[in-house]
């Protein structure tokens, strides 16, 4: 799985998604500079002013927004702005989402989401580069994992979790293992906190053993969506 931003970067084993709501340009592009793979702004959303200074700020990293509005022209106008992709929820209309071209897309759930609804996801008329799993645990608990788990093996689309405050290497390891593809970290974190995290994820293909179910996917800049292969990792002996 991997936000990748050329056909030559190597596809990271873990995608980390800034919250970037409150983030100034000069955080952003630090957050950038520190190689996070993408970023998200609130349900607000930004002028077309703000977008365009932020995505300056931020190269070519992808940048989406969250979605909470139910109102179609509302979805519209924001979208129309700029932003690489959307995370939105299930009463979101489905028009809104499906009209535009080359946008990303990423479905949003709860934890208890029925697993029969869930599996339905698969089947959507929708194009889906992702499934996060929203959550406001301040630790990640051994349910926690099993929720994960259980959604990575009903979904086959790459799943992503939502932080509420800095992992520990553990808990990091546990999420790879139960099957996360990526995380959308937590509202102020630094760069030197994100490079450190970006160096853990480093070493997860070297430290984890999984299979991994389905591939990567996030808009680069321009609407273009890539995704890796579906391959198994073996632990090194």
């Amino acid at each position: 799985m991997g936000f990748r931003k050329s056909a030559e970067t190597e596809s990271a084993p873990l995608l980390l998604v800034a919250s970037l709501t409150k983030t100034g340009l000069t955080e952003a592009n630090a957050l950038a500079t520190a190689g996070i793979d993408a970023g998200v702004v609130g349900v607000k959303g930004l002028s077309a002013k703000s977008l365009g200074q932020l995505i300056e700020a931020m190269g070519d990293v992808p940048i989406g927004l969250s979605l909470e509005s139910t109102e179609k022209d509302v979805i519209a106008k924001s979208i129309d702005l700029g932003y690489d992709f959307v995370l939105f929820g299930l009463k979101t209309p489905f028009e809104a989402v499906r009209r535009k071209e080359g946008l990303g897309r990423v479905l949003k759930i709860e934890a208890s989401l029925e697993p029969g609804l869930a599996r339905a996801v698969n089947g959507l008329p929708l194009s889906l580069d992702a499934v996060l799993v929203a959550g406001d645990e301040a630790t990640i608990t051994i349910e926690r994992l099993l929720i994960y788990q259980r959604f990575a093996e009903l979904l086959d689309k790459p799943l992503l979790a939502a932080l509420t405050s800095m992992i520990t290497a553990d808990e990091l390891n546990g999420l790879f293992e139960a099957g996360v593809n990526g995380l959308v970290l937590p509202e102020g974190l630094s760069a030197e906190a994100v490079a450190d995290l970006k160096k853990a994820v480093g070493g997860l293909s070297r430290t984890a053993k999984r299979k991994i179910r389905a591939a990567a996917l996030l808009p680069r800049l321009g609407g273009e969506i890539e995704t890796g292969v579906e391959e198994e990792e073996e632990e090194d002996i």
